[in-house]
């Protein structure tokens, strides 16, 4: 986290993302043609660096060019690439078809990489922060709200909790999608293939989801307050109608795309709340929400799958519902902590803030 924090910094966000398209491109050329075990596992090691440059680096340049309507453009971000899960996999089956060569396949993912890599040449946008024009009294006092070094930052129990959030939305939404065709199956005693149609239909959920919420923030009809308390909500009574209705498959698809129309915006809106929120360093944010997700990523399904034989499928899909309610509890108490540094900087400066809607959810208290 401090090192891509530090790389930001020093070579700004374009440079970040055309050095994580290189790495991608070169991944994608090497596993096909790697003869090698240790070649390979190199080749992967490289394409998961890239992948999370890219992020990073793509994160920040939203960030800087989009602030002020961030949420909407990240819900877009991740909608497309959704999108583009879906469509991918089955491009490349139709070119590993007709070529019957797994380095075409390969070829085609390192030319669209390429692709990507002379657009963001060619664009130009705001690719570091901008130094903020306030008073030296001001800039001086802020560092023990809203730190703009990463050792600060690290003390501060809000960032912890925004780590927290993540997770528990992470967890959430991979420990569904990787157990919800098992758990069917099992429940319904049906065959997998006759369940593939829930994860299909909860990944094209979440891509709906953000691209929905994208044009309704576009027009102002939703804050990121209402959005989330939506959203957990939402998303935790269609994973309780899931396990209820597990006798019935049709029923099952349909909650499972319920479950990923409402878990689809929580995490894009978490990621802009927690940016504003440290918005003099975007880099160390982006960088925790990043490991968070990678470490409920793995550890959440595997748990999951560790206690079916335990407890039973029906049981275990309680987990995901409770864990899409839970994000409440750290979410509120995040809010109690901002509320500090927003009356803060009301006191100390007449410079315009962020809007930020998530002070006040009365409702979201008795939530949690």
């Amino acid at each position: 986290m401090v090192a891509s924090n530090a790389l930001v910094k020093r070579l700004g966000s374009k440079a970040v993302v055309m050095g994580g398209l290189a790495g991608l491109i070169a991944s994608s050329i090497m596993i096909p043609l790697a003869q090698q075990f240790n070649v390979w596992l190199a080749a992967e090691m490289l394409q998961g660096i890239s992948i999370g440059l890219i992020n990073i680096g793509v994160i920040m340049i939203l960030t800087l060019n989009f602030g002020d309507r961030l949420g909407e453009k990240l819900n877009m971000l991740y909608g497309s690439v959704g999108m583009g899960s879906l469509l991918a996999p089955i491009f490349l089956s139709y070119v590993l078809s007709f070529t019957g060569s797994a380095l075409a396949a390969f070829i085609v993912t390192a030319l669209v990489g390429l692709l990507c890599l002379s657009t963001f040449y060619v664009l130009r946008f705001q690719t570091r922060a901008v130094r903020r024009n306030v008073s030296e009294e001001v800039y001086v006092a802020q560092p023990s709200l809203m730190p703009d070094r990463t050792g600060p930052a690290f003390k501060q129990p809000l960032l912890w909790l925004i780590a927290l959030q993540v997770c528990l939305y992470v967890g959430a939404e991979a420990g569904f999608s990787n157990w919800v065709i098992t758990a069917i199956s099992k429940e319904a005693n049906i065959s997998i293939r006759m369940t593939t149609p829930a994860a299909t239909l909860f990944w094209i959920g979440i891509t709906v989801g953000r691209m929905v919420v994208a044009r309704l923030m576009k027009r102002g009809h939703l804050t990121n307050a209402q959005l989330l308390y939506i959203s957990m909500l939402g998303g935790a009574a269609c994973g309780v109608l899931l396990i209820a209705c597990m006798q019935a498959p049709i029923i099952c698809f349909v909650a499972s795309f319920g479950v990923g129309l409402f878990l689809g915006p929580i995490f894009p809106t978490l990621q802009v709340i927690a940016t504003r929120r440290f918005d003099r360093v975007p880099a160390l944010v982006s960088s925790v929400i990043m490991v968070s997700s990678g470490f409920a990523g793995m550890t959440i399904p595997l748990s999951m799958g560790m206690l079916i034989p335990q407890i039973g499928a029906r049981e275990v899909m309680m987990i995901p519902a409770l864990l899409c309610l839970l994000v409440a509890f750290p979410y509120y108490l995040a809010n109690r902590k901002e509320q500090k540094i927003v009356a803060y900087r009301q006191q100390q400066t007449e410079q315009p803030i962020y809007e930020l809607p998530t002070i006040q959810l009365p409702i979201v208290e008795g939530v949690a």
